[in-house]
């Protein structure tokens, strides 16, 4: 019975040798990149000692992508990424198959929505003239005086009505009058990458719990070239998360 109980832990110990040794192998073949975290649910973004995060990969415009097979749940997709002016990657295509050149991450299929809508926003811009967005969700009419708050690359993360108390919390806000106001439907595929949840010390996540949506966070990613990725740290403001 003692040989048996030292046989059963001197496995579970090569276990755990090798699922550490595997990690750190992934994370030192891997090339480090950053990628800028997207909005996620409050509610949803920190629980106990790990992160939720989401990206702008995270949901596919499978009509703008090109993709006109039927894609079902757990089926892979590849999104084709390219680097940003700041330095983060942002998505640049996304196909069924691997991308013949460049950096990419190898992403599961968890969810397609055949009636996804989107808005597209023209605002009347307070002497900028007329601009053109698209937010994800937006409950505004036309003759209606709104702020629009952007993250640095662009998109949409808030619509407020203006008022004296209205302000965005982090980024570009934008005020002016909305003078259209056009709803599309696509189809959308939800998407992980293995790289959704990142666990941190105990005590440690209530800086990025505080932050929720509000301020610039970013994930470094351990990339291979097989497309897999393994988070490495996150930054908030720049500055590492400990």
């Amino acid at each position: 019975m003692r040989l048996k109980f030292a046989v059963v832990i001197l496995l579970q110990v090569l276990l755990l040798i090798g699922i550490v040794g595997y990690r750190e192998y992934r994370v030192a073949t891997g090339e480090r990149i950053l990628l800028q975290s997207a909005p996620v649910d409050p509610r949803d973004l920190f629980r106990g000692d790990y992160v939720t995060l989401a990206y702008d990969l995270s949901t596919i415009d499978l009509d703008r992508a090109g993709i006109r097979e039927n894609l079902r749940r757990n089926d892979r997709i590849f999104a084709a990424l390219e680097k940003a002016e700041d330095g983060t990657y942002r998505m640049a295509s996304a196909s069924g198959t691997v991308p013949p050149g460049g950096k990419f991450l190898k992403g599961r299929v968890t969810r397609v929505n055949e009636k996804a809508v989107r808005y597209q926003v023209t605002l009347r811009t307070d002497g900028a003239g007329d601009r053109t967005f698209e937010p994800r969700w937006f409950s505004f009419h036309e003759g209606e005086r709104v702020i629009l708050c952007l993250d640095r690359g662009g998109q949409v993360q808030a619509s407020l009505r203006e008022k004296e108390d209205a302000r965005c919390r982090a980024g570009e806000a934008v005020a002016g009058t909305v003078t259209a106001v056009k709803k599309i439907s696509f189809r959308q595929a939800s998407v992980e990458y293995g790289i959704e949840h990142f666990f941190l010390e105990e005590g440690k996540g209530k800086a990025v719990e505080r932050a929720r949506n509000a301020r610039d966070l970013r994930v470094e990613v351990a990339l291979r070239e097989d497309g897999r990725g393994l988070i490495t740290g996150l930054y908030l403001d720049g500055r590492r998360i400990p």
